[in-house]
């Protein structure tokens, strides 16, 4: 078997958007790819930012993430469904629903190591690790994440704020 990289999963990700069904044959590629999570970590070993970029077009958005268990990152929405393939630790998402009065807590949602979750196209959360170690995974949006306008909500009112990388990092919270 040839050594796993990210750039052969990137485009083994892009080779299942031809499928009738793109998000369930990128959905299980991904639960077999996070079955056996070795040449993931050891890949990911690599990686020294916390969220890092692989590939963006108008079909998708990968990203590897790792969240650390002391930080809650801020409730935002992506506008893209997505599929979130927990490889290392357990990535913990507050779901939220924006109403009249701010945000309300909806429920929650977690990815354990091995497993693949995925989140709707209107979905906002708030997003750490679960436990005592920080959570990887791969992030797939079905479509151009970064391309665009998106909400990040105000811990206290829940009002949205326009989503920039600035507001993001001002806003998370110690845990």
């Amino acid at each position: 078997m040839p050594e796993f990289s990210f750039d052969a999963m990137v485009n083994s990700i892009k080779d299942h958007l031809t499928t009738a069904d793109p998000q369930l044959a990128i959905q299980t590629y991904l639960q077999d790819l996070v079955r056996d999570p070795a040449p993931l970590l050891a890949a990911s070993d690599k990686l020294s930012e916390p969220e890092t970029l692989f590939h963006e077009d108008d079909d998708l958005s990968i990203w590897h993430c790792r969240f650390q268990p002391d930080v809650m990152l801020p409730p935002h929405e992506h506008l893209l469904p997505v599929l979130i393939a927990c490889y290392s630790g357990e990535e913990l998402s507050l779901l939220y629903q924006s109403g009249e009065a701010g945000l309300d807590q909806v429920g929650e949602i977690s990815a354990a190591e091995g497993q693949v979750i995925a989140l709707d196209r209107d979905a906002i959360h708030a997003v750490t690790a679960k436990g005592d170690r920080p959570s990887e995974a791969i992030h797939v949006y079905l479509g151009p994440l970064m391309k665009l306008k998106r909400d990040l909500y105000d811990w206290d009112t829940g009002k949205a704020v326009d989503f920039t990388m600035e507001a993001f990092e001002g806003m998370k919270r110690p845990i």
